[in-house]
This record gives structure tokens, sequence and C-alpha cells, in this order.
């Protein structure tokens, strides 16, 4: 018998739970609003909803990623960059690490940069203000959910599973001058990353950035290695400039990529569309691991109460 049945039917027994404990968790318990007539600007927000194209979407199933120039428009990217600046000012970022679930460990010889999980109703972050960019109707959340909609729509058409936006895994990056990460991949075979379908990064940086200048281009690797370039194949790769309001789109397993070394303080929102998981990924995960670390991986993402994030600590 396989050293994680046991958890395998744990899920089972409460799976028939999952809803009834979603709605009992404090991230979804929604808490009435104030009657307040928004503002000016809220309203510009909530009518400019940014919206992935049919074309992008077909890029990014045929090529396995897909650049989109502009996507946010130029005064949301500096209200985003803002709310950056505001939770730093704050505390709220940390020393980024590298690595899945239990090798996860500060490494500033393979990244420079600190970041900031966010999500809906993430105490953390409520308690700094509830009307930020991110909260507010038609601010970065919804844009972002109605990113996921559109991609699980595509990861339905491509492998027949949707995606399950209870798993998404949000967070700012902050990179300092002389910043950068080595080559990686986001979704690691027998860790929890397994569960990422999609990458996401959208850039935040001021209007007038240099490629030149300033650097800290995503080198996205086309090779087909995996943390480093296969013995024997010539490199392949294409850089994007990390110009403010360019959405990055791509599969997670697919492409490994890295941040060049940055020359200027470099802002992004970087994320991960997750699917389902199942039983084979808990049987996977139980084989030779942390059962500790896995127990706890099962509860999380049967109950939908702590999340990916949480267990991978990045």
């Amino acid at each position: 018998m396989k050293t994680s049945s046991w958890i395998i039917s744990l899920i089972l027994a409460i799976n028939n739970c999952a809803v009834v404990a979603a709605f009992i968790s404090p991230q979804h318990v929604h808490k009435p609003r104030a009657n307040v007539l928004p503002s000016t600007s809220q309203l510009q927000v909530a009518t400019a909803s940014p919206q992935i194209t049919q074309a992008d979407l077909a890029s990014l199933s045929e090529k396995g990623y897909v650049v989109i120039d502009n996507f946010l428009p130029r005064d949301l990217v500096d209200d985003v960059r803002d709310d950056i600046l505001n939770l730093r000012s704050e505390g709220a970022f940390k020393e980024a690490k590298i690595g899945q679930d239990s090798t996860n460990e500060l490494n500033k010889n393979i990244r420079i940069a600190e970041t900031c999980f966010l999500g809906r109703n993430r105490p953390e972050l409520l308690k700094l203000g509830e009307n930020s960019i991110r909260d507010r109707s038609g601010g970065l959340y919804d844009i972002l959910d109605n990113l996921c909609d559109s991609l699980s729509d595509l990861s339905m058409k491509d492998s027949a599973t949707p995606l399950d936006r209870s798993l998404n895994e949000l967070l700012y990056a902050y990179y300092p001058e002389g910043g950068f990460y080595r080559r990686h991949r986001d979704a690691i075979p027998n860790s929890a990353s397994v569960l990422r379908k999609y990458s996401l990064l959208l850039y935040l940086n001021r209007d007038g950035w240099s490629p030149d200048k300033d650097a800290g281009q995503l080198r996205m690797h086309l090779d087909g290695g995996g943390d480093e370039c296969p013995p024997g194949v010539q490199p392949n790769f294409i850089d994007v400039d990390p110009l403010g309001g360019t959405l990055v789109l791509f599969k997670s397993e697919a492409i490994p990529h890295e941040v060049l070394n940055t020359m200027s303080e470099r802002f992004a929102l970087v994320g991960w569309f997750n699917r389902p998981v199942s039983a084979s990924d808990i049987a996977n995960l139980g084989e030779g691991g942390n059962l500790v670390q896995v127990g706890m991986m099962a509860v999380a993402l049967a109950l939908v109460t702590v999340g990916v994030t949480t267990i991978l600590g990045q």
C-alpha cells in the first residue's frame, strides 16, 4: 500500500464537507458593504476592465506563451505601483525565497527580490486598508478573476480540466537595483506547484522604462530543458522588456524563465492559475515526501481554507 493512501482516504472522507467549509472559512465571509457612492476614479476603473482576446488565447495554446502589450492602462499601472510602494512602506514585503515545499529557502545567489502575497480578504492586508486598487469594484482582483475565467475556458478546451479560482496564487514582486532571479521552472513534478497551469507576469514599471539603462528583462527559455539548458542543445530564448502594462502568460510546466539583472527598481504582479487537486496528485506528493506536509496539503486543498500559497511558503 502506498504511504499516501491514508491521505487519499482523508480527501474522500471530507470532500462532501468542502462546500460547507468553503462558506464558513474566514476567507469566504463577505462583510456587508457600507452604502457609499463610488468616486469618479473608482467608476473609471470599473468601466475600463482589460480583456484578453481570442487571438491571445490561441497564441498561448499553440506556442505555450503570449506577450500582450498595454494590457493594463497607464493610469492603472501607476495606481498599482503606488499600492506596492504603500505596502512596502507598511512592512508587508519579505525577502523572496526559492524552492518548493520543504526545500523553500533564502538563496541570494539565485534570487534577490521582495514579495508580498495577495488575495481577497487576507487579514494582514485588510488591516492596512480596505479600499485599495486591488479591492475596489473593477480593480485588480476583478481584472484577474476575469482573466482566470478566460484561461479556464482555454484549459477546458485544451485538456478538459477547468481552473480552480480558489487556488489562485498572487503576489507583488519588487526587485531592487541589482535584483535578479536565475533560470527556474514554476511547476515542479511531485510538489504542490504541479497544480500550476498558467503563469502570469504583469509589469508595473514607470513610464519611460529603458531596456538598455534599466534592464531587468524576462527571459523565456525555449530549449526544451528544465532549470538548465540540455547538454548539446543550442540556447534558444526570447527576451521581454518589462514595460509597464505588459502582460505575459505562459504554461507553467513548459517555459523555464529568469529575470535578468535589473539596473533600476522593478515592479510586477506575479501569479499562477491552478487546476483542481486530484487523488493522484496527493499520491505523487506522498512518495518519499514529508507526510505531515502532504497531509496539510490534502486538508488545505480539500477544504479550500489555506491554499497552495501557504503550503509553498514562497
